[in-house]
């Protein structure tokens, strides 16, 4: 006879599904679908950052702060400190033409020097100057009272060379002769050529003569020698010399004579300093591809050899000018950036004569990667970051090999971000470094991508009332670190403010979309059970929506609720924030919740293929900090999905 079991099996309960969010920490990523993210990212971060372990809050909001002459549009910072006074002040220029000084929450212009409507300044700090550039104006300085222009002197004038010795050959020789002015720089050369020399000139004896610039006062002349077109450094006399007499000593080999008159400083776009040996780099409008070193402090306003000063060609004529530098941190190396690729430029010096001169040494970095703006290029910690065409990117020191710089991508989550960008937000786009946050900036597109160096991830896209072009952290007179904002759309300058919950007024819309969340099988259907939310420091209005895609594929919001905070402390205005398109009264204060926490949770009972939570603050002054949810559901078993999607 058959053997039968009759005993009853023992209830098996099915095992609850459970998807919980307790941290962010790897922020924003757009290279993943939502459905391949994990709990620890998020789809969408609109105005959104974070804190602590990984907390989405809202951004920052921004305060005016003053305005920069009558009209036009903020065209560049640039800051003076007074170490002797202890008052530091904040320079800025508008498209009126002056530059100013910061006088509460309006300006005063600094005399001495105008500028072109459109022109953009950069400045450093260096001897108790503050040097300002424009490729529109030669540079000019700043002594905590008025602007000072650089004199442009002449090159010498009447040049002749006669040769002494008798010897003779075959070979024309030539002498390049350079004024240096009394600020540093040369003017462009005064040529001499002698034909019939011999190869050989240490068997010659050869008198170099010229005539001084008229009315001017002079530091000295520059003498370089070679064939003609390719003279290079020989030696360097004083105001008082008009004559050189050439033996034959050897000259520099790369060392080459100016083609632009610099002696009212160099008509730089840009300019960088050297902390570690005292210097101010420039790059000349009119050689782009030349990057020009100063001499060590009190020198620095001077980049001819005999002041210890120098210039080296950074891939010279290979279509790309230089787009900007930076010292690498812990290091005497500037990095030099063109559109394509980097460079590394180690300061050396080398004998010539009785002259110890400076000799840059050029290595590349990246033959591909490279730096679109010189406003995105920032010292990070102990890096340098920076953004082209090839995304974002650091650049520094190598762990364990200490003479190697490599450079890494940092933006590989953004690229569909970074895609859809055109010409001109890579020309225009500019960066700060705050706060652990490397803020990138798209004018164009009024939005700032944020990378928190802290958690090493991306914390949301910032969308802001107005394109940023120009930021500059510095501290005020009162020891205050101010991060100020400037545009191109109005002369309003404007300040991001840590406690401020709107922009000048202006309600910040924020958002945050979780991942797509499958409980880890994606083929079958779940009932979505209980769910549960955890909020901190609620102000204002915070609205919650769950997104579940349905059985036929169809995306629905099957939960939506509302947490209201504490209201926020303070003056509340008529109308607490807008009444049209003006502010009436103030809707300032510290957040202050009633709970430090604030906890919801909810039935839900839905059919569900995947689940979404989106939390957005559309009302004014409102502002969040999630610190977590969680989703119970229970699976519906094999071939629960829609039989029309089912293939026979």
């Amino acid at each position: 006879m058959p053997s039968i079991d009759n005993n009853i099996p023992r209830f098996a309960k099915q095992k609850e599904l459970s998807a919980e969010w307790e941290t962010f920490r790897k922020g924003l990523n757009l290279l993943l679908r939502p459905t391949e993210l994990g709990r620890d990212e998020y789809a969408q971060g609109d105005n959104i950052m974070l804190i602590g372990s990984g907390v989405p809050t809202g951004r920052w909001g921004t305060l005016s702060d003053f305005t920069v002459n009558s009209t036009g549009s903020i065209r560049g910072f640039a800051t003076y400190n007074n170490i002797a006074s202890l008052t530091n002040e904040l320079l800025a220029l508008s498209d009126q033409g002056y530059i100013v000084k910061k006088d509460g929450t309006g300006s005063t212009v600094i005399t001495g020097q105008s500028y072109p409507s459109g022109s953009i300044i950069r400045g450093e700090q260096l001897g108790g100057n503050t040097y300002l550039v424009s490729k529109n104006r030669p540079l000019t300085y700043y002594d905590g009272t008025s602007l000072h222009v650089l004199a442009t002197i002449a090159p010498p004038t009447g040049g002749s060379a006669t040769n002494i010795s008798g010897v003779s050959g075959t070979y024309v020789w030539s002498w390049a002769i350079t004024t240096l002015g009394p600020a540093g720089g040369e003017t462009t050369p005064l040529r001499i050529n002698l034909p019939n020399l011999p190869q050989d000139l240490t068997t010659t004896r050869i008198n170099v003569q010229w005539s001084a610039p008229s009315a001017a006062t002079l530091a000295g002349y520059q003498i370089y020698r070679g064939l003609p077109g390719d003279e290079t450094f020989l030696s360097a006399v004083g105001a008082s010399t008009t004559i050189y007499v050439d033996t034959g000593s050897p000259a520099a080999q790369t060392l080459l004579p100016p083609i632009s008159n610099g002696t009212g400083g160099i008509q730089s776009e840009f300019i960088g300093k050297d902390p570690v040996n005292d210097r101010l780099v420039m790059v000349d409008k009119d050689d782009s591809t030349k990057l020009s070193i100063s001499g060590r402090y009190p020198n620095h306003s001077k980049f001819d050899w005999a002041s210890g000063g120098g210039s080296v060609y950074v891939g010279p004529d290979d279509g790309f000018p230089i787009t900007g530098y930076q010292v690498q941190p812990g290091s005497s190396k500037i990095t030099v950036f063109k559109s394509i690729g980097s460079y590394a430029v180690e300061l050396q010096t080398v004998a010539v004569g009785n002259f110890v001169i400076l000799d840059p040494q050029v290595a590349p970095i990246s033959t591909s990667v490279g730096c679109t703006s010189v406003d995105t290029i920032q010292v990070m910690e102990n890096d340098v970051a920076y953004f082209g065409r090839q995304g974002m990117y650091v650049v520094g020191y190598e762990p364990n090999f200490l003479n190697i710089i490599r450079t890494n991508e940092i933006s590989a989550k953004m690229r569909p971000y970074l895609e859809l960008l055109g010409a001109s937000d890579y020309a225009n786009c500019c960066a700060m470094y705050v706060n652990h946050k490397y803020l990138l900036s798209f004018p164009d597109r009024k939005e700032i991508l944020v990378y928190d160096r802290e958690r090493g991830c991306f914390a949301g896209i910032w969308k802001m009332p107005f394109g940023v072009t120009h930021m500059k952290k510095w501290i005020d007179a009162t020891g205050t670190e101010k991060w100020e904002l400037g545009t191109a759309e109005s002369n309003q300058v404007y300040t991001f403010e840590t406690s401020v919950n709107s922009d000048d007024g202006a309600t910040i819309t924020k958002t945050l979309k979780t991942n797509k969340e499958s409980f880890n099988t994606w083929s079958i259907l779940k009932i979505l059970n209980l769910f549960y939310v955890l909020f901190r420091n609620i102000t204002g209005e915070v609205t919650i929506n769950i997104l579940s895609e349905d059985r036929s594929g169809v995306v629905t919001t099957v939960q939506t609720f509302s947490i209201t905070g504490t209201a926020i402390s303070g003056k509340s205005g008529w109308g607490a924030n807008l009444w049209g398109s003006r502010i009436w009264g103030a809707t300032k204060g510290a957040p202050v919740s009633g709970s430090d926490e604030f906890t919801r949770w909810g039935q839900l009972y839905k059919e569900s293929r995947l689940v979404q939570i989106e939390i957005s603050c559309t009302a004014a002054a409102s502002n969040f900090e999630f610190l977590g949810a969680r989703i119970t559901a229970n699976s519906q078993g094999e071939g629960s999905l829609s039989s029309a999607q089912r293939v026979t």
